[in-house]
């Protein structure tokens, strides 16, 4: 604690808590195995990323999904199974450091994969990124954001999204640290809203203790239209498919414009 006070150390490694392993064992319950497809690209700074597709018997919407800082995929399979339920064709990957993966993981590193998915998810499917979807949870918001600045998609949405390193660490500690203070790279997801042109929505738990609720405010504060934040009581960081799952569905549904019996505030208007 010393050292970090007196700036010796920083605390980005807070993002990266991912687990390497050989194999994943994903379960079949949901989804049948031969729609299950195992990947690995090359992104664009030759670092080999794997990935698992969710494939549809049929042509579909394809949504490409950034899942949060923890494990790797075999934590995130039943996310893919849900959306895999909704119709949606699906697309999984790990970062660096994470899963099969190779590399270690970092704030660039990060960037690039994400990067690198949305390349080869176009390259793979022949949709422009403009005709695809992407949905980035926690850690996945800050991939997912970041991506959309340089690869449009058709609708971004972000879940349980921190604000910006900064921020963590000021709320967290009660503190008014100088910027970079306690973290070397800004993963500055507000100066990314304000940069955004696609329709945006913003999914957050209330009683989200990881990363508070008024993260997902400030990003939603900062975006530019046409946006939608859709706050759920009781939901942690974790719970909210658990805690709402008809309203979860609905929001991004309606959205993506996948949905039915959807009212004017829960689809893009015209900025």
């Amino acid at each position: 604690m010393i050292l970090l006070l007196t700036g010796c150390m920083t605390m980005d490694g807070f993002f990266f808590n991912g687990s390497a392993v050989d194999s994943y064992t994903l379960g079949h319950d949901v989804i049948p195995e031969e729609n299950v497809e195992e990947v690995s690209f090359i992104g664009p700074d030759g670092n080999e990323i794997f990935g698992v597709w969710a494939h549809q018997d049929v042509d579909a919407p394809v949504l490409l999904f950034s899942h949060g800082n923890y494990a790797n995929i075999d934590e995130y399979w039943d996310r893919v199974e849900l959306y895999w339920s909704w119709g949606y064709e699906t697309f999984i990957y790990d970062y660096r450091g994470f899963g099969k993966s190779k590399g270690s993981a970092s704030h660039d590193g990060v960037l690039a994969d994400a990067l690198g998915a949305a390349d080869y998810v176009s390259e793979t499917t022949g949709l422009p990124p403009e005709e695809t979807y992407y949905l980035g949870m926690s850690l996945g918001g800050f991939a997912a954001i970041h991506t959309s600045l340089e690869r449009p998609p058709k609708v971004l949405i972000t879940e349980c999204m921190f604000a910006s390193a900064d921020y963590l660490s000021d709320f967290s500690l009660g503190t008014d640290s100088p910027p970079g203070w306690f973290f070397k790279d800004p993963f500055d997801n507000v100066a990314a809203a304000k940069a955004l042109q696609v329709p945006y929505l913003i999914i957050h738990g209330e009683a989200d203790d990881f990363i508070d609720f008024s993260n997902g405010e400030m990003v939603f504060a900062a975006a530019n239209e046409p946006k939608r934040f859709f706050p759920v009581p009781g939901a942690n960081h974790s719970t909210i498919p658990a805690t709402d799952p008809e309203g979860y569905e609905q929001a991004i549904r309606c959205w993506t414009g996948t949905g039915t019996a959807c009212d004017a505030s829960m689809v893009p208007a015209n900025p």
